[in-house]
C-alpha cells in the first residue's frame, strides 16, 4: 500500500513538473481566491470542493522543491488575506440590504401616510367643495329672492338647485293657492303631481307638518303617491305661522338621506321666508290696486288701465266708453241705516256688477259711492243694454241685514272715447257732466255725453 500511495504521488508530481512551473504556481496558488469569492457570493458550498482540489495540488506542487512548504505557506496566508476582500465585500452587500431593507420599509410607511393624509385632504376637499357649492346655490337663491318677488321664481330655482343635488333621483314642488288647492311650481317628470296633489288634498295632514318628513317604502306599503318599493323619499314643508305655502317632493338615494337632511331643513327655512315675503308683496300689490271693501280698482290702478286702454283703442282705432257711476241718495241711505248698511249697498253693488261677468267691463272706485267703468264694447246700444241689465239686477235683488231689506238704484254718466280722441282729462270731464245730467234728469237712468254742438242741433 504505501508504495502504491507513493507511486501515484510521484505520477502526480510529474504530471505537475511537466507543465510549466510559473502556469502551475499562478493557477494552484492563486486560483483558489476567484473560486472562493464566488463561492461565497453564490452561496453554493458544492464549488468549495474545487479549491480543497487545488490546494491538494498546490501542496503537491510544492512537496518535491527546496523550501517548498514555506512557499506554499507564504502563498496560503496570501489566499487567506485575498480571501477577505469577498468576505468583506459580502458583508458590505448585506449591511447595504439591510440598510436598502429598513430605508425601503421606512419609505412605504411614509407612502403610506401620504396616501392615508392624500386621501383624508381628498376626502375634505370634496366636503369642502360640496359645502362651497351648496353655498354658492343658496347665495343664488337668495339673489333671486332679493330681486324677484315671485314665488314661481323661488321655487323654480329651489327646484333646478335641488336637481343638480347628489343623491336625488327625483324632485316635484307644489305650491298652495289662495283658493286651498295645489299647483305645480316645479317638476323633472320623475313624480306625477296630480297624483300628489290628489294626495295632499286626501291626506291634509301631509301640508299640516312643520318638519321635514321621511319615508321608506316597504315591500308591502307605499306611502307616498308615486314611490317605489324600497325607496326613500323626503316631504319637505315650507311653512309659515303655522300655514303651509308650498310642499317639496325628493326621492333619495338611502346613503345620502340622512346627511342631506339638515342641509335641506336651512334651505326650507331660508325659501319660507321668501315665499312670506313674496305673499307679503302681493298683498300690498293688491292693497295698493284693489279697494279692500268692494274688490273694484282703486282711482290710480284704474287710470293706469284706462290710458292702456285708450292707447290700444288709438292704435286699433275700436271704441272704448268710460262711465262714472254713484248710488241714488247714497248719503241719505246712511244717514237712515248707518255706515254699515251702506257698507253693505257698496259691496252689493261690486258683487252684481261682477256678477254679470262681461270681460270688456273693468270696475273702479273713485271715492265715497261713485264707481268709474271702462267698457271696452262695440257701440253706443250696447253700452246702454249693459246698464239696463245692471239696473235691472239691482231691482231684483235687495240688501239684507237682520230683519231690514234695501233696495237702490244707480245713475251713470258715460263718455265715448270716438273720432275726436279727446285726452283722458277731458273724458273724465265728460263723465262728470253726463252723470250730472242723469242726476238732474230725475235719477236712476243712464245718459251718454254729447258735445255742445250736438246738443244745439238736436234742440
Amino acid at each position: 500500500m504505501p508504495s502504491t500511495r507513493r507511486r501515484t504521488t510521484d505520477e502526480t508530481g510529474c504530471v505537475l513538473l511537466s507543465l510549466n512551473p510559473e502556469i502551475v504556481h499562478v493557477l494552484l496558488c492563486w486560483g483558489t481566491v476567484p473560486i472562493l469569492g464566488g463561492c461565497i457570493v453564490f452561496r453554493n458550498t458544492r464549488c468549495f470542493v474545487l479549491p480543497v482540489l487545488l490546494g491538494g495540488g498546490a501542496f503537491f506542487h510544492a512537496w518535491p522543491f527546496p523550501n517548498g512548504l514555506w512557499d506554499l505557506m507564504f502563498h496560503w496566508v496570501m489566499n487567506g488575506l485575498a480571501f477577505l476582500i469577498p468576505l468583506l465585500f459580502d458583508k458590505a452587500q448585506k449591511n447595504l440590504e439591510r440598510s436598502f431593507s429598513r430605508k425601503q420599509a421606512h419609505l412605504q410607511s411614509q407612502r403610506e401616510k401620504i396616501v392615508t393624509q392624500h386621501q383624508g385632504l381628498y376626502l375634505e376637499k370634496s366636503s369642502v367643495q360640496e359645502k362651497l357649492e351648496r353655498l354658492q346655490h343658496r347665495f343664488a337663491l337668495v339673489q333671486v329672492m332679493a330681486t324677484k318677488l315671485e314665488a314661481g321664481d323661488i321655487l323654480q330655482t329651489l327646484g333646478h338647485m335641488w336637481k343638480k343635488r347628489p343623491g336625488v333621483k327625483g324632485c316635484l314642488i307644489l305650491r298652495r293657492l289662495t283658493n286651498g288647492g295645489w299647483a305645480t311650481a316645479f317638476t323633472d317628470e320623475i313624480f306625477n303631481a296630480q297624483d300628489w296633489i290628489r294626495g295632499l288634498v286626501a291626506h291634509p295632514s301631509w301640508a299640516r307638518s312643520r318638519q321635514i318628513k321621511r319615508q321608506t317604502s316597504t315591500e308591502n306599503q307605499l306611502t307616498f303617491p308615486g314611490q317605489l318599493f324600497g325607496s326613500s323619499c323626503l316631504l319637505i314643508p315650507f311653512s309659515w305661522d303655522k300655514e303651509t305655502m308650498a310642499m317639496g317632493v325628493l326621492e333619495m338615494d338611502s346613503h345620502c338621506l340622512e346627511d342631506s337632511v339638515e342641509g335641506f331643513n336651512i334651505e326650507r327655512k331660508l325659501v319660507s321666508v321668501g315665499l312670506r315675503r313674496a305673499d307679503l308683496y302681493d298683498l300690498m300689490t293688491e292693497r295698493s290696486r284693489f279697494d279692500s271693501l268692494t274688490g273694484a280698482y282703486l282711482r290710480r290702478s284704474l287710470t293706469e288701465r284706462l290710458e292702456d286702454g285708450l292707447r290700444k283703442s288709438h292704435r286699433y282705432n275700436t271704441p272704448l266708453f268710460f262711465a262714472l257711476m254713484d248710488i241714488d241718495q247714497f248719503k241719505g241711505l246712511n244717514d237712515r241705516w248707518g255706515h254699515l248698511m251702506g257698507d253693505k249697498v257698496l259691496i252689493h253693488l261690486a258683487q252684481t256688477v261682477k256678477r254679470l261677468g262681461h270681460p270688456g267691463v273693468t270696475l273702479g272706485r273713485f271715492g265715497g259711492d261713485e264707481f268709474a267703468l271702462i267698457l271696452e264694447l262695440e257701440s253706443v246700444t250696447d253700452v246702454l243694454s249693459w246698464f239696463d241689465r245692471l239696473r235691472q239686477a239691482l231691482e231684483e235683488t235687495a240688501v239684507r241685514d237682520r230683519d231690514m231689506s234695501i233696495r237702490f238704484s244707480v245713475s251713470a254718466g258715460v263718455s265715448p272715447y270716438l273720432p275726436e280722441r279727446p285726452p283722458i282729462t277731458e273724458l273724465l270731464a265728460q263723465a262728470d257732466q253726463a252723470l250730472y245730467q242723469a242726476k238732474r234728469g230725475g235719477r236712476n237712468r243712464v245718459v251718454i255725453w254729447k258735445s255742445p254742438d250736438v246738443l244745439a242741433e238736436e234742440k
